[in-house]
């Protein structure tokens, strides 16, 4: 009896190692879905200084700024006066003076020969005779020194229309080679032929001017010059004698 309690003891205490093994249990949480343990922090470089605060684009730094562009000196703008002035003595005739006080006419006279010439500057009366001319430049220096000699000129024209109340009348050029013209601001047609201007409105019959102090020596018309609220009219002519490349004439309108 008691040898047979003792064996079964022995046999009970065989069985725990005698059955089936069993898998080993992974832990929740284990094999490779399992969370690597966090590595150590990377070090993080040292934190630099900060960069120079930016500045706007295209604006340059305060010492590279560029100082603002100078503009040249404007010209001065010249007066009524002084630009007829400069007009009589350098435009050849496109323009010329009239005085309504003094009743004068301010006129250039350049005279020309083969290799030099010269310029006045002329004033005429109702009876056209010229007056009181001034001396621009004279044989040689009109050549080499025009503009200096233009310079001592000018002031002294631009004061003497100032004080004369000096106007500016345009010419209205007469075409080479033809014997009348159209004129609307005389609202008629004017005639040239043997040294004598008609004027001819329409239905009426041809009426002469006259020209102050004689004949008008020229053989041809360049320009004339329609003065405002007169029955004047000035005349530039190409003269029948060489010497002066234009001269100046005083016509009265009927």
């Amino acid at each position: 009896m008691v040898r047979s309690l003792a064996a079964l003891t022995f046999a009970l205490a065989l069985l725990p190692a005698c059955g089936p093994a069993q898998e080993p249990v992974t832990p929740e949480g284990g094999g490779e879905s399992a969370p690597k343990e966090p590595a150590a922090e990377e070090k993080k470089p040292a934190e630099e200084a900060p960069a120079a605060e930016a500045k706007p684009e295209g604006e340059a730094p305060a010492a590279e700024a560029k100082a603002p562009e100078r503009k040249p000196a404007e010209a001065k703008a010249l007066s009524e006066s002084e630009s007829l002035a400069k007009e009589i003595i350098k435009g050849g005739g496109r323009r010329i003076g009239w005085s309504a006080s003094k009743k004068l006419f301010v006129v250039p006279m350049e005279k020309r020969t083969e290799s030099t010439g010269s310029l006045d500057i002329h004033f005429y009366g109702e009876d056209g005779q010229s007056r009181d001319p001034m001396r621009v430049c004279q044989p040689g220096e009109c050549e080499e020194h025009l503009d200096e000699k233009v310079a001592e000129v000018l002031p002294k024209l631009a004061q003497k229309l100032e004080e004369g109340q000096f106007v500016a009348i345009r010419s209205i050029g007469w075409p080479d080679n033809r014997d009348e013209l159209d004129v609307s601001s005389l609202s008629m047609k004017l005639k040239w032929s043997k040294g004598k201007i008609e004027g001819v409105k329409e239905g009426q019959k041809p009426v002469a001017f006259t020209a102050a102090g004689g004949k008008l020596d020229i053989s041809a018309l360049k320009a004339i010059y329609v003065v405002p609220d007169s029955k004047l009219l000035g005349v530039f002519g190409t003269p029948s004698k060489p010497g002066f490349v234009q001269t100046f004439h005083v016509v009265k309108m009927p």
